[in-house]
């Protein structure tokens, strides 16, 4: 979390501990007024004074819950986000739609639920602190059996994250079976028979149902016998000993209290935790690894050495040094897609090494690499996301955009021939494209592809078939912008000779 993010929690912490403190007290001189004999009009002047205390720190805590809860979601969607188009496509392929779409279903739970949760979980020990320190003044046996009590309630919840883990488990399996059977039922419907549709459905709704029983089972306690059963025990513990009655009752109706917010937020943490582990892949980037230098001229900037990606390509090396022009050629399947992910970083190779700057992907890290290592794919697997023009095109430099990124983005449209296209848009750069918006012609996609690779101002530029789209006039007036901009190029090709070489 960041620094402000902290201070609003602290803030809040203190806040709400201040209200919940003032609040107790003001009950416990009224209830000891009230069981030495009356309440005259002392006793009620300070009763009336904590509790007018405690209602600026109640406000301060109530403003602070939503402000922290939509801080807290916007750090936690931004990682999402950046740790999503940071995922390796190879295991994306690998697996199913059902898979993905449960992963973008936990995304609300972990925000909703961790976050609100987590308050509460905070909220909660604080409470259930204040409510030991009462019942410690007013019987030992109370107090004792209240931390008893409290690890118990922890127990449960443990055996619950548990079901609750084993439960989510089938679910997702379940979800993944019947997306991947509705995408593919044209082709069940041609080869496979009608009796062969539903072969081990009944056994994974069987498991769905009985792990959804083991949960419902440990929720019941968690909720129920751990909430309400407390009362019961903490008034033996006063039976069986208490110096001030007042302050003993008032200690355990807190505590009750306090249990109540702690298993309510011990299970949205237990379902949120049950959630991260389905994002965990999505948080695995490294936004804080060491920096390379800055390129030197005649220095290598990017070196392959004796690299194999089996089966389509083995021993290739190359060396790429600042100012260079490389130009890979070949026929389709000769591996030069796979070639341009290897140098970018997208795929690492069986065997050789690949180095930036003299620095293996490991030291670097993949955050560093892909910044100043930069590849534009191939058309069919470069996509406008439905956002406006300028999100786009500076989706690799960060968001929101400054008012020099803006600009950036709106001299390099220019120069590369998008001008007409920003003049035509009524919005200009923030005009929305994308599916459901201003819709780009194939020429005008690579131009903001290409523009997009650019703006990362990256010390190696990849262009993987970018060029093919555009008129003979765009192409010369493109590589006229790249010669004058950009450090080095490589320019995948289709060809028949098969060959690579400088351009």
């Amino acid at each position: 979390m960041t620094a402000t993010a902290w201070r609003l929690l602290a803030a809040f912490l203190a806040a709400h501990t201040g209200a919940y403190v003032l609040f107790v007290l003001s009950w416990i001189v009224l209830g000891r007024a009230a069981l030495s004999g009356g309440v005259d009009g002392g006793d009620f002047a300070v009763w009336a004074a904590l509790l007018a205390g405690s209602v600026p720190c109640h406000l301060a805590a109530t403003w602070l819950q939503p402000t922290i809860s939509l801080r807290l979601g916007g750090l936690l969607r931004q990682r999402l986000v950046r740790g999503t188009l940071g995922l390796d496509r190879d295991e994306l392929r690998g697996q199913g739609v059902g898979r993905l779409l449960g992963r973008v279903l936990e995304v609300e739970a972990v925000e909703s639920l961790a976050v609100g949760g987590g308050l509460l979980g905070l909220v909660a020990c604080v409470e259930l602190v204040i409510a030991g320190v009462a019942l410690g003044t007013a019987s030992v046996p109370a107090t004792v059996f209240f931390a008893v009590w409290v690890a118990g309630t922890l127990v449960v919840a443990q055996r619950y994250l548990r079901a609750r883990q084993a439960w989510t488990a089938s679910r997702l399996e379940l979800t993944d079976d019947i997306v991947a059977k509705m995408l593919g039922h044209r082709t069940r419907l041609a080869q496979q028979a009608p009796s062969e549709w539903h072969i081990g459905e009944e056994s994974s709704l069987n498991r769905y149902e009985n792990r959804s029983k083991q949960l419902d089972r440990w929720l019941v306690v968690l909720s129920a016998v751990c909430t309400r059963g407390w009362v019961a025990v903490g008034v033996a513990g006063l039976w069986i000993s208490t110096t001030d009655l007042a302050v003993g009752i008032g200690g355990v109706v807190l505590a009750a209290g306090a249990l109540r917010s702690l298993t309510a937020g011990l299970g949205d943490i237990a379902d949120a935790s049950t959630a991260w582990s389905n994002l965990r892949p999505l948080m695995n980037t490294n936004p804080d690894s060491p920096s390379t230098d800055n390129p030197i001229a005649g220095a290598s900037l990017l070196q392959a050495e004796s690299v194999a990606y089996r089966p389509v390509l083995s021993g290739v090396s190359l060396r790429i040094t600042l100012g260079e022009r490389l130009l890979i050629e070949g026929d389709s399947g000769s591996g030069k897609s796979t070639l341009a992910s290897l140098l970018a970083g997208l795929r690492k190779p069986h065997q050789g090494t690949i180095l930036l700057h003299g620095r293996s992907l490991h030291d670097i890290g993949e955050h560093q690499w892909r910044q100043r290592v930069v590849l534009a794919p191939q058309f069919h697997e470069n996509h406008l996301m439905l956002g406006s023009l300028a999100f786009n095109l500076l989706l690799g430099r960060g968001w929101p955009a400054t008012p020099e990124d803006l600009d950036d983005a709106q001299a390099l449209c220019e120069q590369l021939g998008l001008g007409p296209l920003l003049s035509r848009m009524p919005s200009g750069l923030h005009q929305i494209v994308g599916e459901t918006g201003w819709q780009l012609s194939h020429g005008e996609r690579s131009l903001v592809f290409l523009a997009r690779a650019l703006l990362q101002n990256p010390d190696v530029l990849i262009l993987d078939e970018t060029l093919g789209a555009l008129d003979p006039v765009t192409q010369r007036q493109v590589l006229t912008v790249l010669d004058k901009i950009e450090p080095a190029l490589v320019l995948v090709h289709h060809g028949s000779s098969g060959s690579s070489g400088t351009a």
